[in-house]
């Protein structure tokens, strides 16, 4: 058991910067270090900082030429699930700390809903890069927008079952 608390919030940012670091953060070397094996796998296979690169200077019609779609794919699943792992199990040495001596603690899962969202919103825009005319600017604002909806129907849905 953990003999300090952690911060969810600086577990998630940490995963945000690079999926693995909020888990290395929890002491989760080996999950940490799958993470960041998978991230740079698929950030390599996927030409995703070439094309982020070209989006950035305008260059949106090459941005498109170099991004492997199919492995691109995969990036905001790993990016998703490193950010909310991270901060579920920050979530969950706090409840293990506060409760010493209960084998089982009580479990929630945090922001479900919004992982769910920017997964799909990502994935969509990734696969939709004609909207906004970059793969990069189509994942992260249309994966925004689903993180905002997933999180939004996962309170409603809470709101609903906390009646009953």
């Amino acid at each position: 058991m953990k003999t300090s608390y952690r911060s969810p919030w600086s577990a998630l940012l940490w995963s945000f910067v690079l999926p693995g670091f909020g888990q290395f953060y929890n002491g989760q070397f080996f999950l940490g270090f799958v993470l960041m094996a998978l991230e740079v796998i698929i950030n390599t296979y996927s030409g995703l900082n070439l094309a982020i690169y070209h989006t950035f200077r305008g260059e949106l019609h090459q941005a498109h030429q170099v991004v492997h779609y199919n492995w691109g794919l995969f990036y905001p699943s790993i990016w998703g699930y490193g950010m909310w792992q991270a901060y579920n199990q920050s979530a969950l040495i706090n409840d293990q700390l506060r409760v010493k001596g209960i084998h089982e603690p009580f479990k929630k899962a945090y922001f479900t809903g919004m992982l769910f969202g920017l997964v799909a919103g990502m994935v969509i825009g990734l696969f939709f890069s004609f909207i906004l005319h970059s793969p990069v600017y189509s994942g992260l604002v249309i994966g925004v927008v689903g993180a905002i909806i997933g999180h939004l129907l996962e309170k409603f849905i809470y709101k609903i079952i906390s009646r009953h």
